[in-house]
């Protein structure tokens, strides 16, 4: 499936979403006058899966749209996180989804190819979208179209502890120059720590050698060059004279981190939860690959607030996401929420400036690359993590390991009809 190109260098960039043709916006008007289904005499209904902090700021901004506007009433429903595409699938087509939703950008294609979802470019102009942080807005385009507004993001760094590591390698080089030093296998001690097995966290390296998974034709491409340059990268980090111990996961990462055995991780923001009180760590972009001089670039993924195609008050619901996405609201979630927000000005702001790991993991987004959201990209998961467990532990081929991922990946494309 084709990726949309980046802004700057198409003539289907931003300018031409918000330049739209007077056929479209009459569209859009109709749809306004003429929907039916979600909203209908009881407000305006967003559905989302925040839990604790996040839940409650969220609580706290509804109840403030709700008495700012009397008229359109903002009412919550908790999803489980676990259910709720599934649930959105089913109910939104049928009249009884939400007017908005808030959810993770990776099922955006499913739901803009099943008409689950609004395209909202009528309703946002040039200097709207300027707020964003760019990679992060472009996470929520489909097929030229965008389909939402982005809240927050995620993505991997480098998590230090500051005890090991004063100043956090810039270079892969680097990198393996301090791992070295710091990692004693004997007595399990590494520098770096992660899971070396799984796509999402090779990511960094398959993007800065070079490599990919789509082609630019959006055709299946594993095994290219820099994905094979990767692996061998992969392999010298993860070998048995190497820095990262093998087939570790989530809780081992934090547990050797935690205990000062690994100097060094690469995990997300999610991990701030888990690092244990009283240790004295830092978060760093991750660095650039020497060989390459590209930075090594994490996939990214974005949560955005987005429309149903069903709703029946959808200037009003764009309204709700306007106030959401603003720059004063994204100030509130990412300190009352501690959310990584989309908003470049927030980062303006001397609260958030002051805030280290949250500037860390802003200036990360700059470099980190939006997972792709096609139907496809989840089919490449279980197979390219399958490969990569042979490749880096089994001592399989690489080409080969990729190759028979890529036929795998391909028969269950053929069986969904792509």
């Amino acid at each position: 499936m084709r990726r949309r190109p980046a802004p700057a260098a198409t003539a289907t960039g931003w300018g031409a979403l918000t330049a739209l043709p007077a056929l479209v916006a009459a569209l859009a008007l109709t749809a306004l006058a003429g929907a039916s289904g979600c909203g209908r005499d009881r407000g305006l209904v967003l559905w989302h899966s925040y839990r604790a902090q996040e839940r409650a700021t969220l609580e706290a901004l509804a109840a403030e749209w709700t008495s700012r506007h009397p008229d359109a009433p903002l009412q919550l429903l908790a999803v489980p996180n676990e259910t709720f595409a599934d649930k959105i699938t089913a109910a939104v087509p049928r009249g009884h989804g939400p007017d908005l939703m808030i959810f993770a950008h990776d099922r955006l294609g499913d739901w803009a190819e099943g008409r689950i979802v609004e395209p909202v470019e009528f309703y946002a102009d040039e200097k709207l979208l300027d707020h964003y942080i760019r990679p992060v807005l472009d996470a929520l385009v489909y097929r030229d179209s965008l389909y939402g507004l982005p809240l927050s993001y995620k993505s991997t760094a480098l998590f230090y502890n500051r005890r090991l590591v004063p100043k956090p390698p810039e270079t892969t080089e680097e990198l393996l120059t301090l791992g070295r030093a710091l990692t004693n296998r004997k007595e399990g001690r590494f520098g770096l720590v992660y899971s070396a097995n799984r796509l999402y966290f090779h990511a960094p390296w398959l993007h800065g050698f070079g490599g990919r998974v789509f082609a630019e034709n959006g055709k299946l491409d594993l095994c290219n060059d820099g994905a094979l340059k990767a692996l061998a990268f992969a392999r010298t980090l993860s070998g048995p004279e190497g820095i990262v111990p093998a087939e570790v996961e989530g809780h081992l990462v934090a547990a050797l981190f935690n205990d000062g055995r690994a100097a060094m991780a690469i995990t997300g923001q999610w991990f701030l939860g888990e690092v244990k009180q009283g240790v004295d760590f830092g978060v760093a972009p991750l660095p650039r690959v020497t060989e390459t001089g590209l930075p090594a670039a994490p996939f990214l993924g974005v949560e955005g607030v987005m429309m149903s195609a069903y709703s029946t008050r959808k200037a009003k619901a764009f309204e709700v996401m306007r106030f959401l996405a603003s720059d004063e609201v994204a100030v509130r979630r990412a300190l009352g929420a501690r959310q990584s927000v989309a908003n470049v000005a927030a980062y303006r702001d001397p609260r958030i400036s002051g805030e280290p790991v949250l500037m860390a993991f802003r200036r990360q987004a700059d470099t980190a690359r939006p997972m792709p959201a096609t139907p496809e990209m989840r089919m490449i998961w279980t197979p390219y993590d399958n490969a990569m467990q042979a490749i880096l532990v089994r001592n399989v081929d690489a080409r080969a390991g990729l190759l028979e991922a890529e036929k795998e990946i391909t028969r269950y494309l053929k069986g969904a009809g792509r």
